[in-house]
């Protein structure tokens, strides 16, 4: 049994596309982020309680977990953790090697000595077994033996192992099982075999279908993901490049996560996965947002239905390598309905939570439609407490993708600028900022809708007075992303709306290609250049000693300008406007 862990669970594949990439489990583990749940009126929720040690996973004060389930949304890390923990119980020398590098996290392997047998089983290869001890004599002793005589002898042993002995069940994929239709609602043991412990990995949704009693004994755990992101995105890197490239290539892909502000993201195994693996095919030259969450709708989508087939004539750029998208584009399709509908027509306050009225608004609370979402992982699911009864509530994996297929949904109905986006900036005048995300997302799918919403929060911007500048530095933060989405997916003509300019030596290049166009709306302009300092891409004067680079502002167009901000050295300017200095600077008049 040992050896068959160590060939069927120490391989992993280091792509959420790509089956073919695999790596030893213990050359790219890295200990996940866990805490303690506690159940308040049969709705699960987190605590600050972090699980560190095998101990806190199996004991509660002093006493053993007789179930355990350790929940957590698609790509969190689960699987991968029971794979571990199956290898760490067969003392398998090699797998410990990368995890050696955080060993204060789950080095208790003594704990897991403790059980006589570890027996894993994958519950999506069993649907309809619900008897623990039928899917341990299916899925590990019918695949270690042949003959039907070796079988039978060992069937008579497991069951005389789970009568006597501890053992510990690893039950991976609780939302990929469906039981057999009848009372049982989950994979049981009988009563002689009360001294197993099983230990259940699923997505959140399914306990809100999972029918616990107030007196059953068990613990809760939610995976949240990495503990260490960015060492295990090293870690991923170092199987992609070669060995003498990594530092350059880790370093610049730090860069590339802070700049694009996809940190966040980092936590999933799987987004983080999608990342690296994009950014090490040279994705991270473009940029692209909208490639990154394409490829992880992919990567979902292909859970729930692995058909493959490409567009014929992709309607985005961001679309035009993707296998999995084109067969589920109905699905698709619904799912950016709501999301849009959601966040644009939904009152605030159910933005992000819903219930299964909104599923029904939108065809998808049928019982296919309802797994797809769910199995894919795109939407997760919890049971909410009420009073009178309870029910559950749904909300997308995270809600920058939730942001995407909202984006998705205006670029392929672009009169909802003018109608549906219009209503809601009017009603919530300061949410120019909110949906930030979804103009960004916008900028790399359709220029168009980009250029006339961002005329709409650049209204709203403008109306802000002076003393709310953090505002407008943050709008103009919002449409230089816009700029670099669209230019990462090969729009170069984008003429985005702005009004106020705060100009430094990061933005210098790319907010002057905004500024070229915006001129005549300019209503405030700074300009703040550190010569100790290099530009983010300096434009070279050449034959000027005095100043090696030279950014030209011509002022001559703008009739808005009312107040000019200059700050630094090598500032050139055309127009008769009075210059307030604030520093030391050298200024030519044309």
């Amino acid at each position: 049994m040992k050896r068959l862990y160590g060939d069927n669970l120490n391989q992993v594949t280091i792509s959420p596309l790509n089956d073919y990439k695999h790596e030893k489990l213990g050359n790219v583990y890295m200990p996940p982020k866990i805490v303690h749940m506690c159940e308040d009126n049969g709705v699960f929720k987190k605590t600050k309680i972090h699980v560190t040690q095998y101990k806190d996973v199996f004991f509660k004060d002093d006493k053993v977990n007789p179930r355990i389930f350790l929940q957590g949304e698609a790509g969190s890390g689960k699987t991968t953790f029971l794979a571990k923990l199956a290898l760490e119980w067969c003392r398998e020398s090699h797998v410990s090697s990368a995890s050696d590098n955080s060993s204060l996290f789950f080095n208790d392997v003594d704990v897991l000595q403790s059980f006589v047998f570890v027996f894993y089983i994958t519950l999506r290869n069993s649907v309809k077994q619900f008897d623990v001890y039928t899917l341990s004599k299916e899925q590990i002793i019918d695949t270690i033996y042949s003959s039907q005589e070796d079988r039978e002898q060992a069937y008579r042993l497991l069951n005389e192992i789970m009568k006597r002995e501890r053992c510990l069940v690893l039950l991976d994929g609780l939302d990929e099982w469906t039981g057999p239709g009848d009372h049982h609602n989950l994979p049981t043991l009988v009563l002689e075999q009360s001294q197993c412990v099983l230990l259940f990995s699923t997505r959140p949704w399914k306990l809100t279908v999972v029918k616990i009693m107030p007196l059953d004994r068990y613990t809760s755990l939610h995976l949240e993901g990495i503990n260490k992101p960015f060492e295990f995105s090293r870690i991923i890197l170092s199987c992609l490049v070669d060995k003498d490239e990594l530092e350059l290539k880790y370093s610049a892909f730090e860069q590339y996560i802070e700049k694009q502000e996809l940190g966040e993201l980092l936590l999933s195994p799987m987004m983080l996965s999608a990342i690296v693996c994009s950014y090490a095919e040279g994705i991270e030259l473009k940029g692209s947002k909208c490639e990154i969450y394409t490829l992880l709708v992919e990567s979902l989508f292909k859970k729930a239905n692995s058909n493959t087939c490409t567009f014929q004539q992709s309607p985005f750029p961001c679309f035009i390598r993707t296998e999995y998208i084109q067969p589920n584009l109905e699905q698709l399709n619904r799912l950016a309905e709501m999301a849009f509908h959601l966040l644009f027509v939904n009152a605030k306050e159910n933005s992000l939570v819903f219930n299964i009225t909104e599923l029904k608004k939108f065809k998808m609370d049928e019982r296919k439609q309802q797994d797809f979402v769910l199995k894919s992982g795109i939407l997760s699911a919890k049971l909410t407490a009420s009073t009178l009864r309870s029910s559950s509530s749904f909300m997308f994996i995270h809600k920058s993708m939730q942001e995407f297929l909202a984006a998705y949904h205006i670029a392929c109905n672009t009169n909802l600028i003018d109608g549906s986006i219009s209503v809601y900036l009017n009603r919530h005048p300061e949410a120019y900022l909110d949906i930030s995300q979804v103009f960004i997302f916008l900028c790399g799918l359709d220029v168009s809708c980009a250029e006339k919403l961002s005329s709409m929060m650049d209204e709203r911007d403008a109306l802000d007075t002076f003393h709310l500048s953090y505002c407008h530095k943050m709008f103009n933060t919002i449409v230089l992303a816009g700029l670099r989405e669209a230019n990462a997916n090969g729009y170069s003509d984008i003429a985005l709306k702005l009004s106020h300019f705060n100009f430094n030596n990061n933005n210098i290049i790319d907010l002057h290609k905004i500024w070229e166009n915006n001129a005549a709306n300019a209503i405030v302009l700074r300009v703040d250049i550190d010569d100790r300092k290099p530009l983010e891409n300096p434009r070279i004067s050449p034959g000027n000693d005095e100043c090696a680079s030279q950014i030209t502002f011509d002022l001559h167009s703008c009739l808005e300008l009312r107040r000019l901000e200059l700050s630094g050295r090598c500032i050139l300017g055309k127009g008769k406007y009075t210059i307030r200095f604030f520093c030391q600077m050298c200024f030519r008049y044309v």
